[in-house]
């Protein structure tokens, strides 16, 4: 059975949510007047070039310049010239958007572009609720599910022009009739917003995202030790390594995450939780890469930021 997918869309905002083996794996909540500029493609202007970062300052109508890298050969952008760019990364605190010249829109930009002014927008950005459908395999969904009528027609001719195997999923149903429904959903929420995340058998994580990382604590709480203490540490660890990726994907936190497993004085048990830690992660693409364990059980990853946190979209409910 696949992911059930259900879309909220009004005025004021769109919010995705994804249900998966009978658990929430994903929201994407976007208010109006808040839309991500990632994947818009845009006509700027450069305002400077930076020799030290080998990069260019380019003016495309948002509060700051985005930075365009610059390439080690062949002929760049000087300054005033005009570029045809992508969004590729959000701002992030005192940094401007990251662009990219490589266009991954399918499109002759040039030809769009002529006569235009910088800045211009040519392609606007996808809406969150496109870039997740976007990132699913086929297979991944069973059905999307919609609380307008006015929607489904929307959402299939999106689909027919960029996932056009998922056409013909998207159906009408009220709120009300929503299973789970949206008090489930807010509840699961709830859950994810919580720092503390209770594990199978007792043991639990504790994630707290710090300014410049996110620590996950792994601790065996009210495991009971009955086989052994180190019997006990390997299981507790175990059932982490499998939950701590759902739980990055579902909170969306990206940047550097450390995880501090409990001690295992076993070599190979180590690398018992290593391995099933890279085998969990497979369900999440955004993760980029996964660290070795030292001997005191620390394990450090990377995930890909793609857009505002859970906490950040939630902002105290909105199923």
């Amino acid at each position: 059975m696949g992911d059930q997918i259900f879309l909220s869309i009004d005025e004021a905002r769109s919010a995705f949510y994804r249900w998966s083996d009978g658990r929430l794996a994903q929201v994407a909540i976007e208010r109006r007047g808040e839309e991500s500029p990632v994947g818009a493609v845009i006509l700027g202007r450069v305002v400077k070039v930076e020799p030290s970062l080998n990069a260019a300052f380019v003016e495309i109508g948002l509060a700051r310049p985005g930075l365009l890298p610059l390439k080690k050969q062949g002929r760049n952008p000087g300054e005033g010239d005009a570029v045809i760019v992508q969004v590729r990364r959000e701002a992030r605190e005192d940094k401007g958007v990251r662009l990219t010249t490589s266009l991954r829109t399918k499109m002759d930009a040039e030809a769009v572009a002529w006569g235009k002014q910088p800045p211009a927008v040519l392609v606007p950005a996808p809406t969150l609720w496109q870039q997740a459908l976007e990132s699913l395999a086929p297979e991944q969904v069973e059905s999307i599910t919609c609380d307008r009528r006015v929607d489904v027609a929307v959402i299939d001719d999106w689909c027919r022009r960029h996932h056009p195997a998922l056409v013909g999923r998207a159906a009408f149903l009220a709120q009300r009739d929503w299973v789970p429904s949206p008090g489930d959903i807010a509840e699961a929420v709830a859950e994810a917003l919580d720092e503390t995340v209770p594990l199978p058998g007792g043991g639990q994580l504790l994630i707290e995202p710090v300014r410049t990382l996110t620590a996950i604590d792994v601790n065996s709480a009210g495991a009971v030790a009955e086989r052994g203490m180190e019997r006990t540490a390997l299981a507790v660890n175990l059932a982490a390594a499998r939950e701590i990726p759902r739980q990055l994907a579902l909170r969306n936190i990206g940047g550097t995450i450390v995880i501090d497993f409990i001690d295992l004085e076993n070599r190979n048990k180590r690398e018992q939780v290593l391995a099933a830690l890279r085998e969990a992660v497979g369900i999440d693409p955004a993760i980029e890469w996964v660290g070795n364990m030292s001997r005191l059980g620390l394990v450090e990853l990377s995930r890909r930021r793609t857009g505002p946190t859970l906490a950040d979209m939630w902002r105290g409910g909105d199923a």
